[in-house]
């Protein structure tokens, strides 16, 4: 049959019709169907195309489908048959592979699809559009070239151009098979080409699709890859893009993968984070209820939910959600599988509940697993400090936490070694702790805060490192100027390294800024009153004994004694 579509090609140089259909031409038909997709503003859009498999897998054009909120295949007997979705999509190559959803007991008929390339020369029938007549007649044209893409695949330039209904109409070999498509020409004077069907059929949706742009113009579902592990990577990656699909395609991922205890996890969190605790409740069940699931993952993901939201102030308790609740799931996920994980979710919900000796047990408990961490230590460290354990005890822990990490230290450490400067500071051990105040400094790049230049100046007060500790209270000054605690300090400061005018513009600063502070006034009564001023001291330490400054009244008593 090819060898004689080739010689026809040498007799009939244009465009032209059979006498007589091939035999093959009437089966090939009852496959062709019409797609008409609907965008958002209701206009419809017409293409053609074909059954390619049993399972009612329809290739069609790309353009008509941009844009579309849902599609309908009606096949060559007028049967209406849904599109449920997307299987892959090219702009590019102007093609889309749709999944339809078959009525109970409908006959199918397919095309079967070429194997073999086609080559040039040969003679392809164009069958009619889908609403010719039956005994339309194919249409042939030949093919003047053809080039490979993808590797595999052929793009087929024809001789001619046929009229603009036959578009994305099937185009067949002399042995009855889908070779391709036929696409229009994209410019004026260009020929008419056909992309190989072998390319459209495997078209399919990866892991990493999520953010196709070429699936996303297109608004009807997409069809999950179909191996687990995929598809659930391709769930995760649509989580952020498709928040209003999300929980369908998530439905649609259980009824496919009903033993993946992803599907019941995913379905629950993103109920909760929609606030449906029952249907969140309800899909944790589920999921428990069903053979095959990883028990110990759902126990675990129910603990991290009820934790997480138990912690908003705003939230009302449903039904036994409470972190005691959250307590116990991790426990049981532990029970039945004794991962590091679960001894971490525990150790929060017990801290949570207050049980700090508990939680501190469960975290010292993880630093003996292989998820051993500096954090480990600082959460049991602040078991401890809310036990009211001794400071010897914190800093041991807080020790411990640093140990783990290389020297020079990284910046990761900053946070853990500002927490054993303030351990240090309540100790007393204010040269230590300056020594900590320091390094967090050098690690955070000078970044810092003011009140962190503020307790760094305490500190440095009580090592008597004078320079170091104004130098600091004026930092804390430039980054918060309406701070009258630290103009308040700096006036003290001042006052106690000799510098009395200092002391006072600093006081006077601070009760600009609040006149209601009492500190400052008392600083600036003791300054008048080095100064012989007495009258003025006395001023000033009487209005901070009415703002409630008891220091202030010893002040003014030492001062009526002297007078005597």
């Amino acid at each position: 049959m090819k060898k004689i579509f080739l010689l026809l090609t040498i007799l009939l140089p244009a465009i032209y019709a059979y006498g007589q259909s091939p035999k093959w031409a009437k089966k090939a038909r009852l496959a062709q169907v019409t797609v008409l997709a609907t965008d958002g503003q209701g206009t419809l859009h017409e293409s053609q195309g074909a059954f390619i498999n049993e399972q009612g897998d329809v290739i069609t054009e790309y353009d008509a489908l941009k844009g579309a909120v849902k599609a309908t295949v009606v096949d060559i007997k007028g049967n209406e048959i849904p599109v449920r979705y997307i299987c892959g999509a090219s702009s590019m190559y102007n093609v889309v592979r749709l999944a339809t959803t078959l009525p109970e007991k409908y006959k199918i008929n397919v095309m079967q699809q070429a194997q073999s390339t086609a080559e040039k020369g040969e003679v392809l029938c164009i069958l009619p559009n889908t609403k010719a007549d039956k005994k339309a007649p194919c249409a042939l044209d030949t093919i003047i070239s053809t080039s490979a893409f993808r590797d595999s695949f052929t793009y087929y330039t024809l001789a001619h151009v046929p009229a603009e209904r036959m578009a994305t109409s099937p185009v067949m070999n002399g042995e009855g098979e889908l070779v391709g498509l036929l696409q229009m020409p994209v410019g004026d004077g260009k020929n008419s080409y056909v992309i190989d069907a072998r390319f459209v059929s495997a078209l399919s949706i990866g892991p990493m699709d999520a953010g196709d742009a070429d699936l996303n113009s297109i608004l009807i579902p997409k069809r999950l890859p179909d191996d687990e592990s995929a598809a659930s990577s391709f769930l995760y990656l649509l989580g952020a893009r498709d928040t209003t699909g999300y929980l369908a395609y998530v439905e649609d991922f259980i009824a496919r993968f009903p033993q993946s205890t992803s599907g019941y996890i995913m379905k629950a969190e993103e109920l909760v984070r929609r606030k449906d605790y029952a249907g969140a409740d309800s899909a944790y069940t589920t999921g428990l209820n069903q053979e095959g699931t990883k028990k110990d993952e759902l126990h675990f993901s129910i603990s991290k939910a009820i934790y997480s939201i138990s912690q908003a102030p705003d939230y009302q308790p449903y039904s036994d959600w409470t972190i005691e609740r959250a307590s116990k799931e991790a426990q049981q996920a532990f029970e039945l599988n004794p991962l590091p994980f679960y001894t971490s979710q525990l150790g929060q919900c017990l801290y949570a509940e207050k049980k700090y000796a508990e939680a501190c047990q469960q975290f010292l408990n993880l630093a003996k697993t292989n998820l051993r961490s500096p954090d480990n230590f600082l959460y049991a460290a602040q078991c401890k400090q809310m036990m009211q354990a001794p400071d010897e005890e914190i800093l041991a822990l807080q020790d411990s936490a640093i140990a783990l990490f290389p020297k020079p230290y990284p910046r990761e450490a900053a946070a853990a070694i500002m927490l054993r400067a303030g351990t240090k500071a309540r100790m007393g051990k204010a040269r230590d702790a300056v020594i900590d105040y320091n390094e967090y400094e050098h690690l955070m790049g000078g970044h810092v805060s003011a009140t962190f230049y503020y307790e760094r100046e305490q500190q440095e007060v009580k090592c008597r490192m004078y320079p170091a500790a104004l130098n600091d209270i004026e930092r804390a000054i430039r980054l918060l100027p309406n701070e009258p605690l630290f103009w308040a300090e700096s006036a003290a400061l001042n006052y106690r390294v000799g510098q009395t005018d200092e002391a006072i513009k600093a006081a006077q600063q601070a009760i600009k800024i609040d006149p209601q502070f009492p500190d400052p006034y008392r600083i600036l009564g003791v300054c008048h009153a080095d100064k012989g001023e007495r009258d003025k001291a006395r001023t000033y330490l009487q209005k901070a004994v009415e703002l409630g400054d008891a220091m202030a009244q010893g002040v003014l008593d030492k001062l009526a004694q002297e007078g005597k």
